[in-house]
């Protein structure tokens, strides 16, 4: 499997997904898209960074979805039954848990309320991963953690197939140690300025927030938030 890595949502939708290739072909899909342009719904940016995984073989009835992200005073965690390019709109179909900040989830909470669709030979499996993946999110400072699809094979082995994340930036004091070497790219279209490099290390060295965004390189008004 080959695809681009650079905070793009719906890679499949718009084509940016090369599944069933030998390393030879995806190298070559890669090779034929680096460096070009590319417009993605609205946005059009330069393709520079690029996946190659193992294809995992799978049936469609064994892909999942699920999400985990913070709000001011709890977690969510959204789980459907169903995966892939085409789930459609989880935020209205989705199974919802919702975490007060400071408290952990059961595993009764989670199979009587997210995984309660999913074939009973798989629940208990599938309710230690979610107990496992909200610990991991909470340890390592997660703002949003998205797998989609997550799925779960005969054997009960769980691969995340496909995951999007944020990371709290201003917790870098706290774990900077435990993330290891992170990079910080901005979103598709928008170039990376060596200034909001820097502002950003001095972010992670202090318990203070110190944040840089250049909207505008050639721009003579400067907005501060204090």
């Amino acid at each position: 499997v080959a695809k681009p890595d650079q905070l793009i949502k719906r890679r499949g939708k718009a084509g940016l997904i090369a599944v069933n290739k030998t390393y030879d072909e995806a190298k070559a899909w890669v090779m034929e898209r680096m460096c070009k342009e590319q417009k993605v719904e609205t946005v059009t940016g330069q393709l520079t960074h690029f996946l190659i995984e193992p294809m995992v073989p799978h049936q469609q009835e064994e892909e999942f979805y699920i999400c985990i992200h913070s709000m001011r005073y709890y977690d969510e965690i959204l789980f459907y039954h169903e995966g892939g390019v085409d789930v459609g709109d989880v935020d209205a179909k989705a199974s919802k848990l919702q975490i007060p900040t400071g408290e952990a989830p059961s595993a009764q909470k989670v199979v009587q309320e997210l995984v309660n669709k999913v074939p009973d030979a798989k629940k208990d499996n599938l309710a230690s991963f979610v107990l496992s993946l909200y610990k991991f999110y909470k340890d390592l400072h997660f703002a949003y953690l998205e797998i989609n699809p997550l799925v779960m094979l005969a054997d009960n082995t769980v691969v995340p197939l496909d995951m999007a994340a944020k990371l709290d930036e201003t917790a870098g004091f706290l774990c900077a140690h435990r993330w290891g070497e992170v990079d910080w790219p901005p979103p598709f279209g928008r170039a990376a300025y060596p200034e909001e490099a820097l502002i950003r290390d001095m972010d992670g060295k202090t318990g203070a927030s110190l944040k840089l965004t250049i909207l505008n390189d050639r721009g003579r008004v400067w907005t501060m938030v204090a």
